[in-house]
């Protein structure tokens, strides 16, 4: 990593919290920057895939055996339903909607009352990834290389040029599409239609982001860290060979990326911050509100809060 001043560690008195103060890199003469990331009590012990922050009072995760877990401002509580399959992914399109897909190619809607199963008829593949852009718009893709498109009460099985397992999915309303997998698959869907790019990595990818069409990340196996700008596609140095299992960016300048070893690493524009965080389980993916405030989920019911203050 770049250059620390300073690192130290404190456990905070009467609580699970981690504080841990980064100095400035480089030659700068600024203050330490305060990175707050605590566990807190979850309601369940079953891993869980994905989370979803809509704003600090309303977060969703979901998990293995169906687990839909809430956060309300104050407390977790597992949401009761009937669901049993595990749950890959989540994505909310507001307070009052959302999508959630998993083993079997089973399906989920959340209409602001409760959970319920929807139909589709078209895959029973386990499906790893979803992206909505509204209630009536959205992708999930997943095993072999499915991509299952959802049009205004329309299910769509596309075409995939790729029969690698597909892990995240990321599709605009306007502008081009994208997805990532095993075996650094890399697709990019545009003129209404799926093509496999030449991908910079043959290791696995597990998760993306992006914070304009065209412009974003894809993680993985390896400490791999894939730049996706301009048409470019080019491998970054996160300084880390642990598994990047989740990525997050607000701006290229401000981004985190979790490991599968329980890491949380922090890029400042300059460097990555390796170390920024330990936990002592694997985590799954990362959602932020803003960037003081942000979630993290994984193994074992693993939750974990990020606060900055």
């Amino acid at each position: 990593m770049g250059a620390l001043r300073s690192a130290r560690v404190w456990l905070a008195a009467g609580a699970a919290a981690t504080l841990i103060i980064f100095g400035a890199c480089g030659d700068s003469e600024t203050e330490p920057t305060p990175v707050y990331w605590s566990t807190v009590p979850s309601p369940t012990n079953r891993s869980l895939h994905d989370v979803d922050a809509v704003s600090a009072t309303d977060v969703w995760v979901v998990g293995d055996y169906g687990n839909i877990v809430h956060y309300d401002g104050q407390d977790w509580t597992v949401e009761l339903t009937t669901f049993t399959n595990d749950l890959h992914c989540l994505d909310m399109v507001g307070a009052n909607r959302g999508w959630a897909g998993g083993r079997g190619g089973i399906v989920y809607h959340f209409d602001g009352a409760a959970w319920s199963r929807v139909d589709q008829p078209l895959t029973t593949r386990d499906l790893y990834g979803c992206h909505f852009t509204s209630d009536r718009q959205g992708w999930f893709v997943g095993d072999g290389g499915t991509i299952l498109q959802y049009d205004d009460g329309t299910w769509v099985l596309h075409g995939s040029p790729s029969g690698q397992l597909l892990r995240a999915v990321y599709v605009p309303a306007a502008g081009e599409g994208w997805a990532c997998g095993t075996g650094g698959a890399i697709l990019r869907y545009r003129s209404g239609k799926w093509e496999l790019v030449n991908s910079p990595t043959s290791r696995d990818l597990y998760d993306l982001e992006f914070i304009k069409a065209g412009d974003g990340w894809f993680c993985g196996d390896e400490g791999t860290l894939v730049r996706v700008r301009g048409g470019t596609v080019a491998v970054q140095d996160v300084q880390s060979s642990e598994l990047l299992s989740a990525v997050w960016f607000f701006d290229a300048g401000n981004g985190w990326v979790a490991t599968a070893k329980g890491g949380l690493l922090h890029f400042d524009g300059g460097s990555w911050a390796k170390g920024g965080y330990q936990h002592r389980t694997g985590l799954n993916d990362l959602s932020f509100v803003d960037t003081d405030l942000g979630f993290a989920c994984g193994e074992g019911g693993t939750i974990l809060k990020y606060e900055y203050q």
